[in-house]
């Protein structure tokens, strides 16, 4: 995918700081203490480049302005060749120009008039409601019937589906098969699973769901009043174009694999934050209007997306590194939202933490459209955790996603005190 180094290459720059290190490995317990070795990579050299091991070389990305920059010059920095190491390709990706994350402008700036326009038309504030029922409801369950579960699967697994399920309107009884199969997408699992090849249980699961979603849009009737989304990239408006069938299915797949993945892991990460942090558990029952704030360091200090990979549209210079035109550049913004330049006592979960400009959601033409979506399904399982119990503790050890793309755990219990505050 990019080219060889050679002596001239590594004169240009082409040195890697951590030849015994894969940053695309899947299994995060051969990368302990990573976030302290990429802030210690990060002050010295805020771009480098990561030669090749699992995946072709690329340009490893850390510090927040170059990451910032990647993201928001997308004339130089093309998400069309694939969002992620494990889809990256020489050549263009053969959805680019059909769905959101893999087109560039000018066409990308259609597709997204259509989808994020959907999110900005008010159907995440019809959706806010019965989020929060639910995710109450759920808990009260819980509440009531046993305070030890695994956090990952009683509550981070079944919030997002809901809210997917509802956004696109999925038949209630699809939803746990549809749980599994996103969960598959992004090589994501526990080490357990360390023996399956999950390349190929992801390319299947890949192609269940497009499957599922094209029978889905076979029983939609464009203009027939109905409010999902689904319904509503097909039909149009005088505002957006109606997407043609392929559209409407690679970008329904998106927003179900992406909304539920990426959410699923930040309620855990955000779990084990009060787990590690009893206090911060307190402040917020005793201040629960901090909450909002609280879910925004939550995607700062626990970003549930590891990378984000782009390739280089011409010569260019980024934080001083010499990438070339082609060259693959990956983003972490785990480790720009880490950056001490950026941002105080960086690696300190604080609640109230302001300003806080966190790349959590990425930012520039490729922001994630969903954001409002994700913030409602993560303020309501806050709000609603820190109201019906009293605290959190490890219930046993957690366990780590399996996967290059996701930070978050596959396995988190929990056990919680009891302790009703609020109505």
């Amino acid at each position: 995918m990019t080219a060889t180094e050679t002596a001239s290459g590594a004169a240009a720059g082409r040195t890697d700081p951590i030849p015994d290190l894969d940053l695309a490995d899947p299994d995060p317990a051969r990368t302990p203490g990573i976030d302290a070795l990429l802030a210690g990579l990060r002050r010295d050299r805020a771009v480098f480049w990561h030669g090749p091991k699992s995946r072709p070389g690329f340009w490893a990305v850390l510090g927040y302005e170059a990451t910032l920059k990647v993201y928001r010059d997308s004339a130089t920095f093309s998400a069309a060749h694939g969002m992620t190491l494990d889809t990256l390709r020489a050549e263009r990706d053969p959805a680019g120009g059909l769905m959101l994350e893999v087109t560039d402008p000018p066409e990308h700036r259609r597709l997204r008039r259509s989808v994020a326009g959907i999110f900005a038309d008010g159907i995440v504030a019809t959706l806010t409601p019965q989020i929060d029922r639910y995710a109450r409801d759920l808990l009260v369950r819980i509440r009531d019937g046993g305070t030890e579960i695994d956090f990952a699967e009683a509550v981070a697994a079944r919030i997002p589906t809901h809210a997917a399920g509802l956004l696109l309107g999925l038949p209630p009884e699809d939803l746990d098969w549809i749980t599994e199969r996103t969960a598959l997408v992004f090589l994501s699992g526990g080490p357990a699973d360390a023996g399956v090849d999950q390349r190929a249980a992801a390319e299947q699961a890949n192609g269940e769901l497009l499957g599922y979603f094209a029978r889905l849009l076979r029983r939609v009737r464009p203009g027939s009043g109905a409010e999902t989304f689904v319904q509503r990239l097909a039909a149009g408006t005088g505002k957006r174009d109606a997407l043609s069938t392929g559209e409407v299915v690679l970008n329904a797949l998106n927003v179900a694999i992406g909304g539920t993945t990426t959410t699923r892991s930040a309620l855990t990460n955000l779990m084990e934050a009060l787990i590690r942090y009893p206090a911060v558990f307190a402040a917020l029952r005793a201040g629960p209007e901090a909450v909002p704030a609280a879910v925004e360091e939550a995607v700062r200090w626990g970003n549930p997306v590891r990378h984000l990979a782009r390739v280089a549209t011409r010569d260019v210079q980024l934080a001083g590194a010499p990438v070339r035109a082609g060259d693959p550049v990956v983003v972490w913004p785990r480790s720009a939202n880490r950056d001490e330049a950026v941002f105080a006592r960086p690696e300190t979960f604080d609640p109230h933490r302001h300003p806080n400009p966190h790349l959590g959601f990425a930012a520039g033409t490729h922001g994630c459209p969903g954001t409002a979506l994700g913030r409602a399904q993560l303020r309501a399982v806050l709000r609603h955790t820190v109201d019906l119990f009293g605290g959190a503790e490890a219930a046993g050890p957690a366990e780590l996603i399996r996967s290059n793309f996701l930070h978050g755990y596959a396995h988190l219990p929990v056990r919680f005190t009891t302790g009703h505050l609020f109505t």
